[in-house]
């Protein structure tokens, strides 16, 4: 496949870059995470006995944070996740900065809960991402912030000395994947057809880690237990044995094994393990049934990352949408849309199908439900691909569709920042004052 390079090599460089920066382990949802990350940042720098924990975010980050479990423990939500971050986080280890949890740093952290010594609390006004940990211990104080992304470490100060700012212009980071907007989804599938095969070959990490965790969803029935629910009702024969009803299983379960706190890694995609659960597991397992071989899976897997990352360019990172289903489902179906021999006309159905499908699911947070969404996506992904090879599609005029997949995903993206710009305030008042 890569016997002629269609692309220039500034933008393979980039877009591999891409790949790499937002396809990486996570250990957890990728929110209570991030905010383990910022305070044991912060509690790096100075050690000693804690006085007090103060801990700042964003209300996207607050709602997507609230619910879900916290990997090796019994645990929920933000405050458990900041006293986490205190007794066992190691902030070198970025989205699996909880490898290291034990019954240990589990007491101590219950300890520092209980004593009521972690405040968390919203920050408006800092934009759609924003992290602040602020830690005093009997040897002084530590501040981290985090902003933009889940390990995006942006400013650190000890007893009142900045000691980094990236926010300021000669520390700034410039990468960014706004680079994307001047790409045609043609870009994207000729990358993914003339990349080098050893500059993907990680991506194959993900379809273990991701397919492990499945395969404890069903075993464990973790969470809410859907996917084995669903596998259960196949078995019975009220579901039919199919890639779109294998795809659904084995993605539902794979996040509730996640939501529900399972000590394992997924490999996240656009920053977030559930978006790296739709954009894997249904490509995966329609690979799988084919039986391509571990080439022709990464290039699929190329694809789905890449198409979610450029949807999120136009959603945002957090959005008031559920991105692990319109940004990775989307993602997921357009991969398997070539996995199965379709071209750039056929990836433009699926991709137009699943937004006149799915445009509108909203995100109500990270919890155990997130398994229902992300199985519709899963099972949607796998069919709006196959009715795209038989040439079927919404009308290009329906509703927020356009002619091209890229306008289309344009419109999706001015409805959810525009459109919906008050969705996730409404949203995060429901929940907490319910």
């Amino acid at each position: 496949m890569n016997s002629a390079k269609l692309i220039s090599s500034d933008l393979y460089e980039l877009l591999l870059k891409s790949l790499k920066n937002g396809v990486k382990p996570a250990l957890g949802c990728t929110e209570p995470v991030a905010v383990g990350l910022a305070v044991a940042k912060a509690y790096e720098v100075l050690e000693g006995e804690v006085k007090r924990v103060e801990v700042r975010v964003s209300p996207n980050i607050y709602k997507n944070g609230m619910g879900v479990g916290i990997p090796g423990t019994k645990e929920i939500g933000l405050i458990f996740a900041a006293a986490l971050g205190i007794t066992c986080g190691d902030p070198d280890l970025g989205l699996e900065v909880f490898k290291y949890v034990n019954d240990r740093a589990i007491a101590k952290a219950k300890d520092l809960v209980d004593a009521d010594l972690i405040q968390v609390g919203l920050e408006d006004g800092e934009g759609n991402f924003f992290i602040q940990a602020r830690v005093i211990t009997d040897k002084g104080e530590g501040i981290c912030k985090i902003r933009d992304s889940h390990t995006n470490i942006v400013y650190l100060e000890v007893d009142g000395e900045v000691v980094l700012d990236k926010e300021l212009k000669e520390d700034k980071e410039d990468f960014s994947n706004d680079y994307m907007k001047d790409l045609s989804l043609t870009d994207l599938r000729e990358f993914i057809e003339a990349v080098d095969y050893e500059d993907i070959e990680f991506l194959l990490d993900g379809v273990r880690m991701n397919m492990d965790m499945a395969r404890a969803g069903l075993v464990e029935k973790a969470g809410a237990g859907l996917g084995a629910a669903l596998d259960s009702l196949v078995e019975k024969k009220l579901l039919g044995e199919d890639l779109v009803n294998r795809a659904r299983v084995m993605t539902a379960a794979a996040c509730d094994a996640r939501m529900a706190g399972l000590n394992l890694p997924v490999m996240s995609s656009a920053g977030s393990g559930n978006h790296g659960i739709t954009a894997i597991v249904p490509a995966a397992v329609v690979c799988q049934s084919m039986g391509c071989d571990d080439e022709k899976l990464a290039r699929a897997l190329t694809l789905s990352h890449l198409v979610t990352a450029y949807i999120k360019v136009y959603i945002g990172g957090l959005s008031p949408v559920c991105g692990c289903a319109v940004a990775a489902g989307i993602g997921a179906s357009a991969s398997i849309t070539w996995a199965l021999g379709g071209g750039d006309e056929q990836i433009q159905m699926a991709i137009k199908n699943m937004i006149a499908n799915l445009t509108g699911m909203i995100c109500d947070g990270a919890k155990g439900g997130c398994a229902f969404k992300l199985s519709t996506a899963a099972a949607e992904a796998v069919l709006q691909a196959q009715l795209a090879l038989a040439n079927v599609q919404v009308n290009d005029l329906d509703g927020i569709l356009s002619p091209t997949a890229e306008e289309a995903i344009r419109n999706l993206g001015k409805v959810c920042t525009e459109g919906m710009e008050k969705m996730d305030n409404t949203i995060l008042e429901v929940m907490v004052n319910r």
